[in-house]
């Protein structure tokens, strides 16, 4: 039985509390116990592979305390390693993190004892648990600090991985596939440019080199609720005239709350319409979130990193070029206050289809060109939008082989643009990929299920 998860995005907390509970991974390793004593399984062995994005070192107010040149974007290398170890070691030791990376080990060490009291199930060898980066823990490879504790976190033994070797960036037997499975799998941002900036030989130089994603999480994403939150306390006499102290820094708390779950907004494109709703619903604090977003774009564009990623990506032959899309974002941005409301949302609707595009998922059909020819499936993460698609049935012996792309969407929450109206409702996900050998089911094919849940409290 091979398991996959990905994009849990555990982070220190001062970015906002995103993690995913304790409880969640209790459920998990449950509803694995369930599944493998299912009459239809016999199940061998049990993989559980964490397809990226599991650490986020990119979502943290701490990269704002050191120099540009010692951020995952800068030159000094020594000073980025050591800030993004004790970011590591800040997301382990956040107390519902420490607890859910207790309850993983133990509750690895105790699946195979838990399984082997099921019938059906018989496991060959202790259950594993395999790591891939993602692009939030890119850094994780750069630096063998941050791998030595990535495996103590995980309880991964030194007899399955050294630390001192970068993990790796694909589930697969020499990049074929697991033919026993039928699965090939990665993170999936090598199809995202924003977030990878190598080329498509994939070799491990080209995951070193640092994307524009990096300084958009964390100079804008998490810059705008910071610079925001500085802002509103420097400002915060004239808003709130008569408040006490304790009265205002509460108004500022759960301003702050709001700005720092845009990233969780869902689609994408509806980012800048957040930020609208978020004036809508604060507007006698209209000016000075106007004035933070102008102030946190233009901070990030003064980036040494960012003007020379326009001047390899920005293409005169190509007017829709990379640097083009992230340049009209942020051209929305900071023209913010120039327009009104509805002028703005009407724009917004009229570009949507520029900056809305699945890369990975036009990807997938391609990745079957260098795997083994039994491959079935292939499986990405870094979307947050878990997906069954199929791709098409190839004529094989002895049987026709069908193809079929499968994402493992998030942990996390999100908040959904409502199709009615200008709101955003809220609720948290859970999904989980689970694969076959052929010697796991009685119907003796490789085969899959899927699961996918939704928690909404009010």
């Amino acid at each position: 039985m091979l398991v996959f998860i990905s994009d849990l995005h555990f982070v220190d907390g001062t970015a906002g509390e995103h993690n995913p509970p304790a409880k969640a991974f209790e459920y998990f390793f449950d509803d694995l116990i369930s599944i493998a004593g299912k009459e239809s399984n016999q199940i061998k062995e049990i993989k559980i592979v964490l397809l990226g994005d599991v650490f986020d070192l990119l979502r943290t107010e701490k990269w704002f305390a050191f120099d540009a040149n010692e951020r995952p974007w800068g030159y000094n290398e020594a000073a980025i390693e050591q800030n993004a170890l004790d970011i590591f070691q800040a997301i382990t030791s956040h107390p519902e993190n420490r607890k859910t990376f207790q309850l993983i080990r133990d509750q690895l060490a105790a699946l195979k004892a838990r399984c082997e009291s099921v019938p059906q199930c018989r496991l060959e060898s202790d259950p594993r648990l395999i790591y891939i980066p993602g692009n939030h823990d890119r850094l994780v490879n750069d630096y063998s600090s941050l791998r030595v504790e990535v495996c103590k976190c995980l309880g991964i033994p030194r007899d399955q991985h050294n630390p001192a070797d970068p993990f790796p960036h694909v589930y697969g037997i020499d990049l074929l596939g697991d033919r026993r499975y039928g699965v090939f799998a990665r993170h999936g941002h090598e199809f995202d440019t924003f977030n990878y900036e190598g080329g498509d030989s994939f070799g491990e130089v080209d995951y070193l080199r640092v994307p524009i994603g990096d300084p958009i999480t964390t100079e804008l994403v998490a810059g705008l609720p910071y610079t925001l939150r500085k802002n509103l306390k420097e400002n915060a006499g004239s808003i709130w005239p008569g408040l006490s102290d304790e009265e205002i820094d509460a108004q500022i708390a759960k301003v702050n709350r709001n700005f720092q779950e845009i990233e969780n907004v869902r689609p994408l494109s509806a980012v800048i319409e957040w930020l609208l709703y978020q004036v809508q619903q604060n507007r006698w604090l209209k000016e000075v979130i106007e004035d933070t977003v102008s102030e946190v774009v233009n901070n990030f564009e003064a980036l040494d990193f960012v003007k020379l990623w326009y001047g390899r990506h920005d293409k005169w032959t190509d007017w829709r070029d990379d640097a083009d899309k992230i340049q009209a974002a942020l051209f929305l941005l900071r023209n913010f206050k120039l327009y009104r409301t509805e002028k703005l949302w009407e724009l917004l609707i009229k570009a949507k289809d520029y900056f809305v595009k699945d890369d990975l998922l036009e990807a997938a059909p391609q990745e079957y060109l260098h795997l083994s020819p039994d491959i079935r499936y292939v499986v990405y993460g870094h979307t947050h939008d878990p997906l069954v698609v199929p791709l098409r049935t190839v004529p094989s012996a002895p049987a026709p082989l069908q193809q079929v792309y499968l994402n493992t969407g998030t942990w996390r929450g999100r908040h959904w643009k409502a199709t009615q109206d200008n709101s955003f409702i809220s609720w948290k996900n859970m999904t989980y990929l689970i694969f076959y050998r052929e010697d796991e089911r009685k119907e003796r094919q490789a085969d899959f299920e899927t699961w996918t849940g939704a928690l909404k409290t009010v």
